[in-house]
């Protein structure tokens, strides 16, 4: 085996594991459908899986110097498990093939917070996926009085949470952490805060979202979810991106959008006409575009 075959083969591990928890996250929305059909609104299901991420993070905590930088972590913590929160409660809001693409977004809010806050320079490449975001979002949402506005809720939860979701990957690029724990407590705590900030708003305003009244009886399955949808993709991703290239990382995580789409219109009956297949394309292609360029 030569050097080069060593090389290749370290990156093969890591790559298949980033591949394998895009496509867990593609079909994130089946399991939250499932639990939510029986009574337990998402709310509560947010809350439930933020909690195993911290509990499955804190034996890798148990020394006080693993704890180090946590005020950093934690401001990304906030905003990537806010993001995280956001984006499960819209999955059963609306089409998971609206909240999926819309959440996929992130590269052009990444690449307009670069500019805006980091003085970043729009090249060419960049400008285009800036302009093929935004028209695939316009033929994702449509285009209501001039303007591609969210049809409901569940549409603008999704796309701020891609919103979020950028901010926290620019600051984590640029304050990342020693491990792997810490970051995912980080998440996991920044989550669970918000998901219970969600779930006392639905309540008060009587959403579904709070609905708990099979929570009890639902618990194992929940649990069971979570440890199976949640957990490992958390740890996996933050361990492969340490052992390959941010790019790479960001076109294997496209798993995410095609078991997404695939499975929620075989699965749940949504439509894909012609305007999502386009908004599809280009919002995939406008994160390619600029992953490459990364």
């Amino acid at each position: 085996m030569t050097m080069t075959d060593g090389h290749a083969n370290r990156h093969l591990l890591p790559a298949a594991a980033v591949a394998v928890c895009g496509a867990m996250w593609g079909l994130f929305w089946l399991p939250l459908r499932l639990i939510e059909a029986e009574g337990v609104g998402g709310g509560w299901i947010s809350l439930i899986f933020n909690a195993l991420g911290m509990l499955s993070a804190l034996p890798w905590l148990l020394r006080r110097s693993a704890w180090h930088g946590f005020g950093d972590q934690m401001v990304n913590g906030m905003l990537l498990g806010t993001a995280f929160s956001l984006y499960t409660v819209s999955l059963v809001m609306t089409d998971v093939i609206h909240a999926i693409l819309l959440f996929y977004m992130t590269p052009v809010w990444s690449t307009l917070g670069g500019w805006l806050l980091f003085r970043e320079r729009l090249t060419g490449s960049r400008m285009l996926a800036l302009v093929m975001g935004f028209a695939g979002l316009a033929a994702v949402l449509g285009v209501s009085g001039g303007l591609p506005l969210p049809r409901n809720m569940g549409d603008g939860l999704a796309l701020i949470s891609g919103m979020f979701w950028a901010a926290g990957t620019m600051r984590s690029f640029r304050r990342p952490a020693e491990g792997i724990a810490l970051p995912v407590f980080s998440f996991s705590l920044g989550g669970f805060i918000s998901a219970t900030v969600i779930l006392l708003v639905a309540a008060l305003l009587s959403f579904h979202l709070a609905a708990g009244q099979n929570l009890l009886p639902m618990m194992p399955w929940i649990i069971l979810f979570g440890l199976a949808f949640y957990v490992p993709p958390n740890f996996l991703v933050l361990w492969a991106a340490q052992r390959i290239d941010s790019a790479r990382v960001g076109i294997l995580l496209m798993t995410e959008v095609l078991f997404g789409t695939l499975s929620a219109a075989i699965l749940s009956g949504e439509a894909f006409g012609v305007s999502i297949g386009i908004g599809t394309a280009l919002i995939v292609s406008a994160a390619l575009i600029e992953v490459f360029r990364r």
